[in-house]
């Protein structure tokens, strides 16, 4: 993860909001009453599949290389594809959680190539295929100060290796995946949040501002792949 990554909430208002019980979504976000916060990847459905595109209510930041973003229908319903070649890139989406409400976050990813040499414990090797990350942005200074928890599939490190990222010290990374002996094979990924943030910073979480998707290989100059979707937040 480059060390500008943890970029903070934009001015604008946020897509989709979930602050205690009176829970609202401006992109249809809560499904039933309560049950789980979608993030959306898209509105709608694009008319022609696969595409292009970096949907409304995403914001595409690339730190090296040029981004590849496709849209594409999966098991999980629309998903992202997203392919690195020595780049390294992330998309970016306002969600304000409250997590003493919603602390759960669910996704479903698959990845079809991992970067040979990827490590998440070595800074010369921080390339992932798969990162979901959670932004708790702190003012005045949110893109140097914010709390940020990645959770990552990595070439290498075993599961559950927990870590202050080699490249941002308000970075802490929890590897939930590992290895390519599940190459190819869609894998639900499920986690406390609010529980990681008080295991991590020590202290209680404030809200969340931003949720965000990232794919890298500049460090080790190789080649990743991976799909992702259905990302969410839930009560358990």
């Amino acid at each position: 993860m480059p060390a500008d990554a943890a970029s903070p909430v934009p001015a604008a208002a946020p897509a989709v909001v979930a602050l205690g019980t009176g829970a609202a979504s401006t992109q249809s976000g809560l499904a039933g009453a309560a049950a789980r916060l979608r993030i959306p990847i898209a509105d709608s459905m694009p008319p022609h599949l696969p595409v292009e595109a970096v949907p409304r209510g995403w914001a595409l930041k690339e730190f090296s290389g040029r981004a590849s973003v496709m849209l594409m229908q999966a098991e999980p319903g629309l998903v992202f594809r997203l392919r690195s070649e020595r780049t390294s890139f992330a998309l970016y989406h306002d969600s304000v959680i409250d997590l003493d409400e919603f602390p759960v976050l669910s996704w479903w990813w698959k990845v079809v190539q991992l970067p040979a040499r990827g490590d998440v414990r070595h800074q010369a090797t921080d390339d992932q295929a798969a990162q979901v990350y959670v932004v708790f942005p702190r003012w005045p200074s949110p893109r140097t100060k914010s709390d940020v928890i990645g959770y990552v599939w990595d070439t290498a490190a075993p599961v559950n290796t927990r870590l202050v990222s080699a490249k941002a010290s308000n970075v802490r990374i929890i590897v939930v995946e590992s290895g390519p002996s599940r190459l190819g094979t869609w894998r639900r990924g499920q986690r406390n949040v609010r529980d990681d943030y008080i295991a991590l910073f020590g202290r209680r979480p404030p809200r969340a501002g931003s949720i965000a998707l990232m794919i890298d290989t500049d460090d080790t100059q190789g080649t990743a792949e991976t799909l992702i979707g259905d990302l969410g937040f839930s009560r358990s």
